[in-house]
């Protein structure tokens, strides 16, 4: 590993990534550059603001990425002027040095134009017109140790998110939503969606868990955002005679939080609210398939990753040799009861065989 520390002088940190599992994950690394340095401004996204602001309390170094305003939704006129306020914004900063600990396209690009004379980030194809110096990043390991080799410093291990609290205006929110029908000790969050269609596991088998988990005594709550979790979350409503509660496009972040702290555990794909469900401290079963849990498993000894089998060799994340997936799809709901008996979430005494489920 390249062990090169710069002399740190204005530092300019960017981390504008759009997905909220790695920027949990990279937290730790931005909060201990942001201490080290005191003359230094975060770059982050807009996007999550809330979660920033939770997790770096008091922190005011920060410059939001304005994700939302870069959309092909919005004019071309109102695009170009968003960026070219941001970048104007931290030319002004006059950083001496940036690090780049994302890597990607967007924060490379945003290197070249900080006006920086140090440019530190990962080593990538071209990367000798973005950075003045390549660091070489620990790629072998979970994407903790990947930030840790580009941070300077990193966090200390282990590896472990920031801690996050609820704001009032969360518990408000929840409280609202639920209108206090359902006692705190029961309820059980899942989130059925991701951003990809190989990360989700089959509708059936959410929907017989919905079943398992209502006979246990707990009340399942579907969380999600946008097309792809609502249309998820109404395959799984098809397939019971009792619909589940869905919370999806109901909660702010605020609000999500709020409700992951008052809930017994979760159950998710690979995706940014199972992290966020780790970060809070909830017991967590998370269903990988061909994303690679060595990277991406969440950081709590209160949370269990579950796969049928490990890829076959010549399996891609988008191509499944084997057509169907097996490895996250033949994960059986009886795997992710008896993970969640051994979390403690469902009471050993009220667990049951699975029912059959009215298909429509």
């Amino acid at each position: 590993m390249d062990n090169y520390q710069p002399v740190m002088s204005r530092l300019l940190i960017l981390f504008p990534c759009s997905h909220m599992g790695n920027l949990l994950i990279a937290l730790p690394h931005l909060r201990a550059m942001l201490t080290a340095q005191q003359d230094a401004l975060l770059v982050v996204s807009q996007r999550y603001q809330t979660l920033v602001e939770q997790s770096l309390p008091d922190e005011t170094r920060l410059l939001y990425y304005p994700e939302q305003s870069l959309t092909r939704q919005t004019p071309l006129l109102q695009r170009a002027r968003s960026y070219l306020q941001l970048v104007m914004t931290m030319r002004r900063f006059k950083a001496k040095v940036v690090v780049d600990i994302e890597g990607e396209q967007k924060s490379a690009t945003l290197a070249r134009l900080s006006g920086a004379g140090e440019r530190i980030g990962p080593r990538r194809r071209h990367g000798q017109w973005l950075y003045t110096r390549q660091r070489q990043a620990d790629w072998s390991g979970h994407r903790w140790q990947a930030y840790a080799s580009l941070s300077c410093p990193a966090a200390k291990s282990p590896a472990h998110y920031l801690p996050l609290k609820d704001t009032v205006a969360g518990q408000d929110e929840a409280n609202r939503i639920l209108e206090g029908a359902h006692k705190s000790d029961t309820l059980i969050v899942i989130h059925a969606g991701a951003t990809k269609t190989y990360k989700i596991w089959h509708a059936e088998q959410f929907a017989a868990l919905c079943q398992r988990l209502r006979r246990a005594g707990l009340t399942p709550l579907l969380i999600g955002a946008g097309q792809k979790d609502r249309q998820q979350i109404a395959r799984i409503q098809s397939f019971l005679c009792e619909p589940v509660i869905d919370l999806c496009d109901q909660l702010s972040l605020n609000g999500l939080i709020a409700l992951l702290k008052r809930s017994r555990g979760f159950v998710g794909n690979d995706s940014g609210p199972m992290h966020l469900a780790a970060a809070c401290g909830l017991p967590t079963v998370a269903l990988f398939g061909p994303t690679d849990d060595t990277l991406w498993q969440p950081l709590s000894p209160d949370a269990r990753v579950l796969r049928w089998q490990h890829c076959h060799k010549s399996c891609e994340r988008c191509s499944c040799a084997l057509d169907s997936y097996p490895c996250l799809q033949r994960i059986t709901v009886d795997q992710v009861v008896n993970t969640l008996e051994e979390l403690g979430v469902i009471p050993l005494s009220h667990s049951g065989p699975v029912k059959t489920l009215r298909i429509s």
